[in-house]
């Protein structure tokens, strides 16, 4: 008896070369162009200033109606003496003015406790194109550590033509600046027993948010102004080196890690049957976990100096510097050393010349055992402990000791590791249908981003099953999702389903036309193939698929798939499909490199 024919076709090629292309593109018509921008900075003495700007955007579309909302968290040490947002059309006639009295005060917020408080307008642009400005003075009167950074070009897709900052400040008084992405220099004066810095940048051209593309924060020309001594809240301290900023750090924290004898009392049971300092570790995490939440605290001076641990053990929460000093006074009694460690979740990399704060956002715990460190997330108890997520993986951060600060850089996990595996199987039916089996890991950094499906219900998981697959006329049953993480061991999360697709392959009288890659999406092409700047990978990744297509009786194999190989200095690709048993077993492996 003569068998039916079965024709394997690539349904989806590969098209890695299209999605990672890089090339030049002419530049499109912004959605927003700074027309001008003058900051002047007065600084009275000490640490006492005021900040004027005036601002002018142009918006052309809708997508730039982001210039047109305004935000500033004030403190109690702050005063707005002046606010006026204002739109126009080209030609300057005024459409809609919003004053002071319009601006909305939101002092509290759930997870946030402070003094200070937030100014929002939300303002809607009447039409397009038309003109934003806004005229603003605050005066800061003390307690301040930092000034405005110039940073002019401060969104996507928004170019700058003219943009001035001006700072003056007492001849002996020690102001440095540091420029990041820019050789513009100041012109200096000086006249009266003052000194004047003057900045412009210019022509500033609007960045694209791209895939693939380098952050704006990366591209972006600033300056940073610091002075190397300051005073806040009765307390002094010095920017001179990080080290100065690591030992005003610690005089904030030390004496804030006593427990009271209840605390102690508890920690010690915790641990008494833990045979190592790993095991110590682990069940003072996983109580931090069970008894802790997040809040942020920015009263006074507990932007910077955390509640003690006394009051996080009574009240059971903290913020990023609360919660690590906690974590640090627990092991501390258990006979476990560890440093709380500065961190920005923002930038990777530290001026190593200029310390400063604005480059600092959070706060870690860094604990040293034998052979191994652990960098401790306390604010997000739920990550699986050892695990440095994204935020913070290969960051610069501060360690704070006694013995002042030391820079460091946190580890950084491998390409490879970085890993999507699927499992699954393809059994076809004469008529085209097929049942299907699938299964998935994600490891480390492709762990957090699935993480939210533990929280979906079975009308969520099958929802988004059929984003992430190509599954023609199909019910997917029996979605299992689970995570595998355990303290110390590889972050992961699995889940597998079943399904049944009703067109799975295409038949006519003699053939079945089988797709071998519809099942999964992960080598589309991006919808933009052209870039304008150069080919930016944060994280590199490992994709490895195995996909076995089981034929139906009395089917031969008329046309096999073709193996494919790429290999280029960002990324390889290899497509290998065999035959065993009756059965097609395709395995594709992707890597994706960073840089």
């Amino acid at each position: 008896m003569m068998k039916t024919k079965l024709i394997l076709a690539k349904a989806c090629c590969l098209l890695l070369a299209a999605c990672l292309t890089t090339a030049v593109t002419a530049a499109q018509t912004p959605d927003a162009v700074v027309t001008e921008e003058t900051t002047e900075v007065y600084v009275a003495g000490g640490m006492a200033y005021t900040w004027t700007t005036r601002r002018s955007v142009l918006l052309n579309n809708e997508r730039a109606a982001r210039h047109a909302r305004f935000s500033i968290y004030m403190s109690d040490d702050m005063i707005m003496d002046k606010f006026m947002l204002t739109f126009s059309d080209t030609s300057g006639k005024t459409l809609r003015t919003y004053k002071q009295k319009e601006l909305t005060r939101s002092e509290l917020s759930e997870g946030l406790g402070a003094d200070g408080y937030m100014l929002l307008l939300d303002a809607t642009p009447p039409t397009y194109p038309v003109v934003v400005s806004y005229d603003l003075k605050v005066s800061c009167k003390r307690n301040n550590i930092s000034f405005p950074v110039f940073a002019p070009l401060d969104s996507y897709d928004t170019e700058v033509r003219n943009a001035i900052y001006d700072i003056s400040f007492p001849t002996d008084f020690p102001l440095r600046y540091h420029q990041v992405n820019t050789t513009t220099s100041p012109v200096e004066t000086v006249a009266d027993g003052r000194r004047r810095l003057h900045f412009q940048m210019s022509g500033l051209q609007a960045v694209s948010n791209t895939v693939y593309g380098r952050p704006l924060s990366e591209l972006a020309p600033k300056v940073y102004f610091a002075s190397t001594r300051f005073d806040y809240y009765k307390t002094s301290g010095s920017l001179a080196s990080w080290n100065d900023l690591g030992k005003w750090t610690w005089q904030l924290m030390e004496g804030r890690g006593q427990l009271p004898e209840e605390a102690k009392a508890k920690v010690r049971q915790l641990v008494q049957h833990c045979g190592t300092d790993r095991e110590k570790v682990a069940a003072v995490y996983e109580f931090l976990a069970s008894t802790t939440r997040y809040v942020s605290i920015q009263f006074g001076i507990g932007g910077y100096q955390p509640m003690s641990a006394a009051e996080v053990w009574k009240r059971g929460y903290g913020d990023c510097k609360a919660l690590s000093n906690y974590m640090m006074a627990l092991l501390a009694e258990v006979g476990i050393e560890s440093h709380c460690v500065s961190i920005s979740t923002r930038e990777r990399r530290l001026l190593p010349d200029f310390p400063n704060f604005q480059q600092l956002n959070h706060m870690i715990l860094e604990v040293p055992l034998q052979g191994d460190t652990l960098w401790v997330e306390c604010t997000n108890p739920k990550l699986p402990l050892g695990y440095v997520h994204d935020d913070i993986s290969g960051h610069e951060a501060l360690e704070i000791s006694a013995n002042g600060g030391k820079l460091l850089t946190l580890p950084e996990y491998a390409d490879s590791c970085n890993l999507n595996l699927t499992e699954a199987t393809v059994e076809l039916a004469p008529d085209g249908s097929a049942s299907i089996t699938v299964t998935e890991r994600y490891q480390y950094h492709r762990y957090v981003g699935v993480t939210p499906l533990l929280a979906d219900d079975d009308n969520r998981l099958r929802k988004a099953m059929f984003a992430l697959y190509l599954l023609p006329q199909t019910e997917i049953t029996d979605i299992k999702v689970a995570d595998k993480s355990v303290p110390f061991g590889v972050p992961e999360l699995a889940y597998n389903f079943s399904a049944h697709s009703r067109k799975y392959a295409s038949s006519t009288a003699a053939r079945l036309f089988v797709p071998t890659n519809l099942l999964h999406k992960n080598f589309a092409p991006a919808a933009d193939s052209h870039r304008a700047n150069e080919l930016y990978v944060r994280h590199g990744r490992r994709t490895r698929e195995r996909i076995v297509i089981l034929l139906p009786d009395g089917y031969e194999i008329e046309k096999m798939p073709q193996d494919e190989t790429l290999s280029l200095p960002f990324a390889t690709f290899t497509s290998v499909a065999t035959l065993v048993d009756g059965r097609l077993v395709i395995t594709n492996d992707f890597l994706l490199r960073h840089g």
